[in-house]
């Protein structure tokens, strides 16, 4: 009987011990059959106690089995095309470095197990357990013991993971083994503490691999960074991702950190291993300087490395580590890849020309413009607008200008957006069709290392500013040529009667015209100087500030304290830039009221308004036969103009969807209504 229970033990039933309950029912236990004689209830329900201990031991020996068995065809047939064709089995069963991992871990756990079994028989057949011919099943309990509660919760765990195979795929599994190590049992703690090390050598591969070599080895997809290129064809993957890479190609999958690692520190070592990667894929042979230092290399595969030994996870370590290896990172490429000054040149550039900041090219562009509307409008057939012709209206707009000479002014270019583009984007600015008629996009065409810090998505938005800005300068520069027309009709006809009726008919144009006029140059006087002038000195401070750091740091072994004001205001490292940047656009299009389709909607209509009562004035002109038109359009541009002015005051008072009254409404609205006289208005009105 004895060995016939070591035999069950060893998760083999035989006529003594059997599954329990029968067949056709799925078996939970080893029982004794009720019709077996001479045994006591007490030492009935020990042996089975111990029989029990079998049927865990065979269900986890299954499951171990089970793995190794697919283990190995995969390795035979390893890949990422056979990964993605099997993907429907692979997710209805557990898989994965992860899962491999932790079934070694098991086995060790069942080995164990194993041993103290044979020790059992080898005590029995030396009969060093023999009482009086004897050998008393209690000293068979006694001796499995801790594995009452062991074997049960491992055979849990299995049943857990193969029931929510997806719940608990990759890093995803972490969180089941933290959840089991939260135990006051301190044996079973520890064999969790066990499996919990074992997969925590496999993501520490991950982030060892990602961090220092900028390499992403993860076949199964388990690891929390994830490579979007490995969503498209091999020949989609260039147009993708060519330009994107740092900051579209590789993503943070939330879903797949475990509840012990904080989402900065993901964060940092998405940024780390993103850095490494791009600076590695993107350098040219004979730009040795912009090598990873192997020195640096070796330091943070040796913190690493050390991390991972040790027997026990501690988050702070890890931080500490990452934060580390962050910094160094960081710091190299400021030295070697991408200094304050390229980034300030290129936000210099995005504000002479995205922006306007360059006077004399945003008026010789509107001149252009102008020029090209004649030119149609005289022609007696409808042209074909073409990318073409609007680069070389562009390069004819910078002669006599600034950015004649301007190197960086040869990456801009118009592109005129196709049918399929347009409704697949959603960028396209409620501005953008107002030069020409139709739909025209002001880009950039960023390179390497400038794409570090500048998204594709920030160049859009560029553009939507770009349009906004240029569409308010062409309204600016049709009501001066009003202006130009209307006085020297005024030198020209000196004898003309203006008096009709004792009321001067020339006083209505200039009027609805000096209101028209006093509107826009608010607005364009908010803009350039309210918003885009003083967010833009905000941010080059910073980044000067974050370069002067990182210089003392390069120049001198001995790390300088920095002022507590300028510790606050420093940008640490590129992803610090990129947000920073970032928030930069956004307050640019708050500025710019483009966030409020309300707002952008009354705009683009009082726009519209003043470019039709600049039509009507063009010309030779008749005030006379016009006065009708011109009160009609002055009734229109008012009301559109008191309607943005009552949206923009109940916004800056009750702060509705922006999160608080925005402080540069004030500003807006103290030099529309300084005299009053918008406010008065609208209490007449009422």
């Amino acid at each position: 009987m004895l060995h016939e229970l070591l035999l069950t033990l060893s998760g083999l039933s035989g006529d003594l011990f059997v599954p329990y309950p029968s067949e056709p029912e799925t078996a939970t236990t080893y029982k004794i059959p009720p019709e077996f004689p001479f045994l006591h209830e007490a030492e009935k329900s020990s042996l089975e106690r111990l029989a029990a201990l079998g049927f865990y031991y065979r269900k986890l020996t299954n499951f171990l089995d089970k793995q190794r068995g697919r283990n190995e065809n995969n390795e035979n047939h390893g890949s990422v095309g056979l990964q993605k064709d099997n993907e429907t089995s692979l997710k209805s069963t557990p898989h994965g470095s992860f899962i491999h991992a932790l079934c070694n871990a098991i086995n060790e756990v069942l080995a164990d197990f194993h041993k103290t079994i044979i020790e059992s028989e080898i005590r029995i057949l030396n009969k060093e357990d023999n009482m009086g011919g004897v050998v008393p099943i209690s000293q068979l309990v006694s001796a499995f013991s801790e594995y009452y509660i062991i074997l049960p919760h491992l055979s849990q765990l299995i049943l857990d993971v193969e029931n929510n195979p997806v719940k608990y795929f990759g890093c995803r599994i972490l969180n089941l083994i933290i959840d089991k190590c939260n135990t006051g049992v301190p044996e079973l703690r520890e064999i969790m503490l066990k499996l919990l090390h074992a997969c925590h050598e496999v993501m520490f591969k991950h982030i060892t691999s990602w961090m220092v070599y900028g390499q992403l080895v993860d076949p199964f997809g388990e690891f929390f960074i994830k490579d979007r290129t490995l969503q498209y064809n091999p020949i989609e993957i260039q147009e993708q991702f060519s330009q994107t890479k740092w900051h579209r190609r590789f993503i943070l999958d939330e879903s797949f950190i475990s509840n012990n690692l904080p989402n900065d520190v993901a964060k940092s070592i998405l940024f780390v291993g993103k850095a490494i990667a791009t600076v590695r894929n993107s350098t040219k042979p004979y730009e040795k300087h912009s090598k990873f230092p192997d020195k640096l290399a070796s330091l943070h595969l040796q913190y690493l490395l050390e991390l991972s030994s040790r027997p026990i996870f501690h988050q702070i370590e890890l931080e500490n580590i990452v934060n580390i290896i962050r910094n160094n990172v960081a710091q190299w490429l400021w030295q070697v890849v991408l200094t304050g000054d390229k980034v300030v040149e290129c936000l210099e550039a995005f504000k002479n020309y995205f922006l306007l900041g360059q006077g004399d090219f945003a008026t010789s562009l509107v001149e252009q413009f102008e020029k090209l509307s004649t030119s149609r409008l005289t022609s007696k057939r409808i042209p074909l607008i073409k990318e073409q012709e609007m680069n070389s209206l562009l390069v004819r707009a910078s002669v006599g200008t600034l950015a004649e000479k301007d190197l960086s002014f040869e990456k801009f270019r118009f592109k005129i957006p196709n049918t399929n583009e347009q409704q697949s984007s959603n960028a396209i600015s409620m501005f953008d069709d107002i030069l020409i008629g139709v739909p025209l996009r002001f880009e950039y065409d960023i390179g390497w290392p400038l794409d570090l810090f500048v998204t594709s998505e920030d160049l859009s938005k560029y553009g939507d500013i770009f349009s906004f800005l240029i569409s308010l300068r062409r309204t600016q520069f049709k009501l001066q040529k009003v202006w130009a027309r209307l006085a020297a009709n005024v030198k020209k006809e000196r004898n003309y009667k203006f008096s009709k009726r004792n009321k001067n008919v020339m006083i209505m144009p200039w009027n609805v015209r000096a209101s028209m006029m006093f509107f826009v140059d608010c607005l364009w006087a908010h803009v350039q100087m309210d918003i885009i002038e003083s967010n833009f000195q905000k941010l080059v401070h910073r980044i000067t500030i974050s370069s002067a750091h990182h210089q003392r740091q390069r120049s001198s072994s001995i790390t300088e304290q920095s002022p507590p004001s300028n510790e606050l205001e420093r940008l640490r490292d590129f992803e610090d830039i990129r947000l920073g940047h970032a928030s930069y656009i956004g307050e640019l299009l708050r500025g710019c009221l483009l966030e409020s389709r309300v707002c952008t909607e009354s705009i683009r209509t009082t726009l519209k308004i003043v470019d039709k009562f600049c039509i009507l004035l063009d010309g030779t002109i008749d005030i006379e036969e016009k006065l009708e038109q011109i009160a009609k359009y002055d009734a229109e541009f008012r009301e559109q103009v008191m309607f943005l002015f009552r949206t923009l005051s109940g916004v800056n008072k009750t702060g509705e969807g922006f999160g608080g009254p925005p402080r540069h409404l004030d500003q807006l609205l103290l030099r529309l209504d300084y005299s009053k006289w918008f406010s008065n208005y609208l209490l007449i009105r009422l």
